[in-house]
């Protein structure tokens, strides 16, 4: 247990430089690009987005579950089936991906200055680390990569016409992943064999069953914004594409608890550990997860209007409204991923984990089409919204039979009356502060809103913020 925690500390010291960063870099680069350079970069990194998806081929969920399933003796072959299998798709992929630049893309230069960013997946073998719970690897090397990328952005972004160094930047840092494989032999007990290399199917079939609606989800996180682009334009794209960039590095953070446990609910399971255990595990992961996701969610509605003018300036104002609505991805993607992370993946329930990406791909398509072209980002925003919120539906519904649902969702009616209530005092609060300095007005508006909904969980005892309270007094008493 003291592994896992020190593993969540790492991530969480990661994640929140993951978000931080963002901080620093985007005001920069949507004042030196602006709208329509940085639409059109949102719109070039859909599709290899999509890609790496494919690439990765299932390995950051079930590679990383076989692994930690794995026996040590088992461990060099086993990871070398898996990733024999990473590298043939891969390879198909991208010979397949240049092919259609030339033949069928506009912005062909574009385009090709991503081969490098899907390479680097080719090489990316963090699931191994991350299956042997040795999230320390991981960080470093992301952290490196963001560093890098930060660094070089202010060094050679300058003007509009610098998209293809921010795109270069941003692709060619990805092959870093080459780092994983140093020393590799001594995470895996010996050296690697050739003949260790074989296509394995049953890997191949177990792997494709996660890949496939891995491939659903991105047509709603991230084919969405292809479409946003090409019926909306690439300025409705820039206000959709940054506000959901926004949300999504908060999900980002929020859902790292479930990265780390994913691997150790999946020893349980392997270990026949009690039922009684593992509902414990998923219910404190969701109060955990709510608590913060709601918290996060709550800040960002709130402070929408000023924040994307002072975040990323004024042309970006009307994305205010479009930050507001979007906001609700937060708490409906953290809290349905602990039941798809932390349980049906770690059970191996494949159709469980798969129909909802499934139902979401379907919705956000139709819905897209739909609102799109009257809409334009606003349409968009409320696609996302209700697609996610049917996928988190749809998460819950299919494992009804499997879990003790009274008994998870216990008081959790307490964060969300203290969410509704902090939202409702804050939204009346915003409009009277008014310093003269969005900055300023910013931080009194989240001060307030977070003592609002502290002090609300606090008279309602809830039974999580009273654990927080117990450890951090247990531990600063000694």
């Amino acid at each position: 247990m003291r592994k896992t925690m020190v593993n969540i500390v790492y991530n969480a010291l990661y994640q929140v430089m993951a978000l931080m960063l963002p901080i620093v870099v985007q005001p920069y680069i949507t004042r030196t690009l602006g709208r329509e350079a940085v639409g059109l970069n949102a719109y070039i990194n859909s599709i290899p987005v999509l890609l790496a998806v494919i690439i990765m081929f299932g390995m950051n969920q079930f590679g990383a579950r076989a692994i930690a399933q794995a026996k040590p003796e088992e461990l060099p072959k086993r990871f070398a089936h898996l990733w024999f299998i990473q590298l043939t798709v891969g390879t198909i992929t991208i010979l397949g991906y240049v092919a259609a630049v030339f033949l069928f893309l506009n912005h062909k230069a574009y385009f090709l200055l991503e081969v490098p960013f899907l390479i680097g997946y080719i090489l990316d073998i963090s699931w191994l680390f991350i299956g042997l719970g040795e999230i320390k690897s991981v960080v470093t090397r992301n952290t490196f990569i963001k560093l890098a990328i930060t660094a070089s952005l202010f060094i050679f972004v300058h003007k509009p016409s610098d998209l293809w160094i921010y795109l270069l930047i941003n692709s060619v840092t990805y092959l870093a992943n080459i780092v994983f494989w140093l020393g590799l032999d001594k995470k895996l007990g010996r050296r690697l064999k050739h003949t260790d290399f074989a296509f394995d199917k049953i890997y191949f079939r177990g792997a494709l069953m996660v890949t496939i609606p891995s491939i659903a989800v991105q047509l709603y996180i991230s084919f969405d914004q292809t479409l946003v682009g090409q019926i909306a334009g690439n300025t409705q794209l820039s206000y959709y594409g940054q506000s959901q960039m926004i949300a999504r590095a908060i999900i980002t953070v929020v859902g790292s608890v479930s990265t780390i446990l994913m691997p150790k609910m999946a020893q349980m399971m392997a270990n026949d550990t009690a039922h009684s255990e593992v509902v414990k595990l998923m219910k404190t992961a969701l109060d955990y997860t709510m608590l913060i996701s709601l918290y996060f969610t709550i800040e960002l509605m709130l402070n929408a209007s000023k924040f994307v003018v002072w975040f990323w300036g004024n042309a970006y104002k009307d994305a205010g409204p479009i930050l507001f609505v979007g906001a609700l991805i937060v708490v409906l993607v953290s809290y349905g991923g602990v039941f798809a992370n932390q349980y049906t993946l770690s059970r191996g329930l494949f159709k469980e984990f798969a129909i909802p990406y499934y139902v979401g791909a379907v919705l956000s398509i139709t819905l897209n089409l739909l609102l799109l072209p009257s809409m334009g980002a606003m349409g968009g925003a409320i696609t996302i919204v209700l697609t996610e919120a049917t996928v988190c539906f749809l998460r819950i519904f299919l494992v009804r039979r499997e879990l003790p649902l009274k008994q998870l969702f216990s008081k959790q009616w307490q964060l969300l009356l203290a969410g509704v209530i902090a939202l409702a005092i804050g939204l009346i609060t915003s409009r009277a502060i008014n310093t003269g300095s969005l900055f300023v007005d910013l931080v009194i508006q989240t001060v307030v809103s977070s003592l609002c909904y502290l002090l609300a969980l606090i008279v309602l005892r809830n039974s999580t913020v009273t654990s927080i309270y117990a450890r951090l007094h247990q531990r600063f008493a000694r």
